[in-house]
């Protein structure tokens, strides 16, 4: 649990939105590069062909790369101007006169999971003016106004600032919907400021506010009003563009200016907020600046804060009482003055006739100019940190506003508080360096078992660093903690830190919403991801006397030492066990529970000695000290461990009960065994072809401790419930319990025994068992009686458990115990398992319902149920797929085309209609290159062998031939010769559309104009003629 960095978005196209920042910059010097060299360069072709013939793949490929990595190795993301909401759903990118804006939207990777990306939605010009470009961008979320609103935004509003002192407003979508000039200098910096719940009583509630700062002033907007503007605006906007009219003109905003004087540069700015002295504070400013004759008001002043960085001094604090955003008499005296100059010097300039030489230059001169500017309210400096010679370059100001950081072109952070004004802390090494914010609040469970547990929870707040010239990230406990983490990034990266939220909300409409934000996140733009910084809350806590820090300690040498491997199994045992008792914070205790029981390399002896030592120290301990979730895992997880133990040591013993099972088992089935046995040889000699698998994904391999554990979970009752994940993982589950009694290695009823008193569902152990039944049928069908007979006991054993069939059932309804077993049957493309397993389980429910038989049959009556029915009609079912899928096995000849052979099951035959099986049939007579000629001899002698009663072929046929027709009497209606020709003739068309130059399949679909294929019994007439 310490600092991590974690990736919640990567951006897409973003070599896209550097080419087209940067298009102007990267043709000009390849153009003039070119222009050069084509007027130096001579004619080289006749001695440089045979050099650049060999070279040309070398420098295509070397091309290739260098303009993949051209992009990654600048540092091009320095030279803009980056935005990113803090909803982290519109990142703002801009350049000069240009800016991209990336949208969030939801994307699938290739394994199934849902991942966040921003994408380009909008890409243009923002500049209006010639020669302006952009300097300052935010990208502002305003808040729904409904009511159903949870706390996501309604939309969001991207504020520009320009060189030309131009400040605009646009939609996500680039349009326009207010622009102003509040200044004719330059825009600085853009910040803003959002509403935040107090969270003590004393703390001065904050109004939301939008600050621009120019060389010589700043502007500060309520964010109210600028909210109700941006809100009318993009109302009106949208019902121009409906109407097709033109969009009316906004009232300008309105706003403060001040002129911020005796400071000889200013960069950068933070606007801390309102601020109330208290009582000494204020006589100390008033006898500071009043003397000893000042006089002090009742009520301290309420004042607006505005901390400034640059030169002259490096830091400058500024105080702006409110009220008093009036000009003052002698500049409201100028301005008046001025427009009576300009008034007098107009007319007397008509009378005297200048104006028919320059009437026209005028009125050019009076379109250009610019709107009319309101003069700055002077506001001197309070006071500052001079520093001749260090000149400031950004501040950072904190959540909690007490605190900022400073940097400087000494390569220092500086962290000042606000409050008194001084610098308390300072860092050095950090050139460039890049400053955010992140404020931790305390979880729940850490005050659980604390004296202050109804005390409102802390906060904790860290300073992030970003250093790009060393590509690192730092994250310091404030306000005079260590270094709590450190990151080695690339040193490309811009950290992103908005220090605002959603605009619009205020202390009614923010009551029960939950504010989904990033407060800092690192943007790297080699992989375009964007990743956020998460620190637990006891990072910012005392080191000595921290219980917290000295379990983590315990929990990095636990996990070290289960990591490496090196301790033999009662050393292991015994550090493990000291270390995992040490620990006291439940929290801790449980997750080095949890990564011990995670480990692969642990003995299970080893991890069951320490889950019960920690399970009896804490039975030793009250029960109101001992956390309810802790000892129940300890207690389900020494359940499972023992399961496991009991169900490996049932394996290794010797199974004395295995024959004389299988010998009751097998009496009755000796009959359908042998009817089947000749359709399972021919289907086992088919199936029998060599693969090749990696050793770990052998099902013979042990089945781990930590695998076992992480299958299986016990719930409050006492039962164990089967967490079904992957095929694989549950395959080699159902392995480990079940295939050593299938082989007859382990007791069936020990073993059943066992899984039943675990408390482990019938209905989950059959589906373990048929999975491993159908999925291991080569093992099965080696040696098929002994399987089967150790599957019928195991059938009977586990229907004879409690809550498998319902004591209640009417054999003359369907089971639901024995329909989860036809199911699996029906789904199943391993045909010969299958049918073994529906044979013995038609078996197994037979005498069930023969026992539930009522007493006043006789006995030489047969009990008739809808049960057996459909038991007979399965296994009836199975035995025609076999004898199909044995025919599409048959391997094709020799250099004949076509794919693998399909698998088909009963549900795919009876999803696939009634063309399905011939199809099927078709795709396999094209793998087998067989004649028409061929298939109408064969068919032809289906009939002749039907006539004659004749229920089997001649021994003399070869085997494919008998095979095809042992499917066609089984399927009469589907592969009727008239159907199964024109399923052929379409397979050949499908395969000559795909390779017209391969002349057989012309030949084929030319020698199937017969007679009997011209006319089929849906109505539909196929006329074959030459296709070429």
């Amino acid at each position: 649990m310490s600092c991590s960095l974690f990736e919640f978005c990567r951006i897409q196209e973003l070599r896209t939105v550097r080419d087209f920042l940067f298009q102007t910059q990267t043709a000009g010097p390849a153009a003039e590069q070119n222009q050069t060299e084509n007027e130096l360069s001579w004619d080289t072709s006749d001695w440089e062909a045979a050099w650049d013939e060999k070279k040309e793949e070398g420098s295509a490929s070397a091309k290739t790369v260098e303009e993949e990595t051209s992009g990654q190795s600048e540092p091009w993301l320095q030279d803009c101007v980056v935005s990113l909401s803090p909803c982290a759903d519109l990142l703002v990118v801009a350049r000069e006169q240009k800016a991209v804006f990336l949208s969030a939207k939801w994307c699938t990777d290739g394994s199934g999971r849902e991942a966040m990306t921003l994408a380009v939605s909008w890409t243009g010009t923002l500049s209006a003016e010639e020669g302006e470009c952009v300097n300052s961008v935010i990208a502002i979320p305003l808040a729904s106004q409904k009511r159903s609103s949870t706390g996501r935004p309604d939309w969001t509003c991207v504020v520009v600032g320009f060189t030309s002192g131009y400040v605009r407003f646009y939609t996500e979508n680039g349009v326009l919907l207010l622009a102003q000039l509040l200044h004719l200098d330059p825009v600085l910096r853009l910040k803003c400021r959002t509403y935040e719940i107090p969270r003590h009583p004393g703390v001065t509630e904050q109004h939301e506010e939008l600050s621009i700062l120019y060389p010589a002033a700043l502007v500060t907007i309520d964010g109210f009003s600028l909210f109700q503007s941006l809100r009318a605006c993009r109302n009106q906007v949208a019902r121009a563009a409906a109407a097709g009219s033109d969009v009316v003109p906004p009232p300008p905003l309105a706003y403060k200016k001040w002129g911020l004087q005796e400071m000889d540069a200013i960069v950068d700015h933070s606007s801390v907020g309102v601020t109330t002295l208290c009582v000494f504070d204020q006589m100390k400013n008033a006898s500071t600046l009043g003397g000893f004759s000042a006089t002090v008001k009742g009520s301290p002043p309420a004042m607006s804060q505005f901390v400034t960085v640059g030169a002259g001094p490096f830091t400058g604090f500024y105080y702006a009482v409110e009220g008093s955003s009036q000009p003052l008499l002698s500049h409201v005296a100028l301005a008046v003055a001025s427009k009576l100059t300009s008034a007098l010097f107009s007319a007397a300039s008509g009378w005297l006739g200048w104006s028919k030489n320059r009437n026209k230059n005028e009125e050019e001169a009076a379109q250009k100019q610019k709107p009319k500017v309101e003069p700055a309210t002077p506001l001197g400096i309070r006071f500052g940190l001079p520093d001749s010679r260090r000149h400031g370059e950004s501040i950072c100001l904190s959540p909690c506003n007490t605190l900022a950081g400073v940097t400087d072109d000494f390569g220092r952070v500086t962290l000042l508080d606000l409050a008194r004004g001084i610098a308390i802390r300072m860092w050095k090494g950090y050139r460039d360096a890049q400053l955010g914010w992140l404020q931790v609040q305390e979880e729940r469970g850490d005050r659980e078992f604390s004296p202050s547990a109804s005390l409102p929870r802390r906060h904790a707040l860290f300073l992030i660093i970003y250093a790009p010239r060393r590509g690192i990230l730092e994250v310091w406990a404030m306000q005079r903690g260590p270094r709590v983490g450190a990151f080695t990034v690339g040193k490309q990266c811009r950290l992103l830190f908005a220090g605002y939220r959603l605009m619009g909300v205020n202390s009614v409409t923010s009551q029960g919403w939950q504010l989904h934000t990033q407060q800092v996140c690192l943007l790297d733009p080699t992989t375009g991801a964007l990743r956020s910084i998460n620190i637990p809350f006891h990072l910012a806590l005392s080191d000595k006397k921290n219980e917290r820090a000295k379990d983590m300690h315990l929990l990095k040498r636990l996990t070290a030492l289960v990591k490496s491997g090196d301790e033999d199994p009662e050393t292991l045992e015994s550090e493990a066990k000291s270390v995992l008792l040490e620990i006291k914070h439940p929290v801790i205790k449980k997750q080095a529970l949890e990564s011990l029981l995670s480990n692969e390399g642990t003995p299970v002896s080893c991890l069951t000695n320490i889950t019960r030592a920690l399970h009896d120290t804490l039975k030793q301990q009250a029960a109101d000290e001992v956390e309810a979730s802790l000892l129940q895992l300890c207690s389900s997880q020494l359940k499972l461990l023992q399961l496991f133990t009991d169900i490996q040591q049932l394996q290794l013993a010797e199974n004395t009960e295995a024959c004389s099972g299988n010998r009751d088992s097998l009496e009755g089935m000796g009959e359908e065994l042998s009817r089947a046995e000749p359709a399972l040889r021919r289907y086992a000699n088919f199936n029998a072809k060599p693969s090749v698998s990696f050793a770990q994904d052998s099902p013979d391999t042990p089945l781990p401790a930590h695998t076992f554990l992480s299958l299986l979970e016990c719930t409050e009752g006492g039962e164990v419930k089967v967490v079904r994940r992957s095929d694989a993982e549950w395959n080699q589950l159902g392995t480990f319990v079940f295939w050593g009694c299938l082989c007859g290695q382990s007791s069936i009823h020990k073993v059943c025994d066992t899984l039943e008193q675990a408390g482990l569902s019938p209905q989950q152990l059959l589906s373990l068992l048929l999975s491993v039944w159908l999925q291991r049928e080569k093992e099965v069908l080696q040696k098929p009686a002994e399987t089967v007979g150790n599957l019928h006991s195991l059938l009977v054993a586990l229907s004879e458990m409690k809550g498998a069939v319902d004591e209640s059932w009417d054999p003359q309804s369907v089971s639901p115990w024995w329909q989860q077993v036809r199911s699996a049957c029906i789904q199943s493309h391993n045909a010969a398992a299958a049918l073994l397993a529906a044979s013995v389980a038609h078996r197994a429910a037979k005498a069930a319902i023969a026992s539930r038989a009522d007493s006043k049959l006789q006995s030489e009556w047969e009990a008739v149920s809808l049960e057996l029915e459909q038991w007979a009609v399965c296994v009836r079912q199975l035995e025609d797929v076999l004898v199909l899928q044995t025919l599409l096995l048959v391997p094709p000849p020799q250099g004949a085309a076509g794919g693998a052979a399909a698998q088909c099951s009963i549900k795919t035959l009876l999803e696939g209609g009634t063309g399905g099986i011939a199809d099927h049939v078709s795709k396999w007579v094209f793998r087998q290159n067989m004649s028409p000629e061929r298939l109408k001899e064969i068919l032809q002698k289906k009939e002749t062998c039907e006539q004659e009663g004749a229920e089997e072929t001649d021994e003399s046929e070869d085997r494919t031939a008998e095979l095809l027709v042992a499917v066609c009497q089984r399927f009469p209606h589907s592969l009727a010769p008239d159907l199964l020709f024109a399923h052929c003739c379409w397979e050949y068309v499908v395969q000559w559309n795909k390779d017209p130059e391969v002349h057989k399949y012309n030949k084929h679909i030319n020698t199937n104009r017969s007679d009997e294929a011209k006319v089929l019994e849906n109505g539909v007439i196929f006329s074959y003629g030459p296709m070429r």
